[in-house]
């Protein structure tokens, strides 16, 4: 994660705007306030300049991680409240995920045990268990 900004960060900026994000604290703040907009300005400047030059210029792609693989990606930049929403759709995509899973096995028990195992959706937790009970030969 970490590496990704930095990486896009390397590509779209140069060693005079670091420089100049080194010296940024030991200005008064009023200086720094009139800096930091500079600063942005010159990596703005920079980006469209360097993207005009290298028009195939980019960062590689990559395939795109699992829902929660980049909900955990961008967790760390996110604030109080928007962390606790996204813990919540995190948890809520978890057991989407284990839902879809327990269902995958269930359909396979059943192509695999068709006469011993039945599923009409509206079996109950407790016979669905005793049923599975008797696949572990117990």
């Amino acid at each position: 994660m970490a590496d990704k900004i930095q990486a896009f960060d390397t590509l779209f900026t140069n060693n005079h705007i670091q420089m100049y994000k080194i010296l940024l604290p030991y200005f008064e703040s009023d200086i720094q306030k009139k800096l930091a907009v500079y600063i942005k300005y010159m990596e703005f400047e920079y980006t469209s300049t360097y993207i005009k030059l290298h028009p195939y210029a980019y960062t590689p792609k990559e395939n795109a991680p699992d829902t929660n693989g980049l909900l955990q990606e961008i967790l760390p930049f996110c604030a109080g409240d928007e962390k606790n929403r996204l813990n919540k759709l995190m948890d809520m995509v978890n057991n989407m995920k284990n839902a879809q899973d327990m269902m995958e096995t269930l359909n396979t028990m059943k192509e695999l045990f068709p006469d011993g195992f039945s599923f009409d959706g509206d079996m109950d937790m407790m016979k669905m268990f005793s049923q599975m009970e008797g696949f572990n030969g117990k």
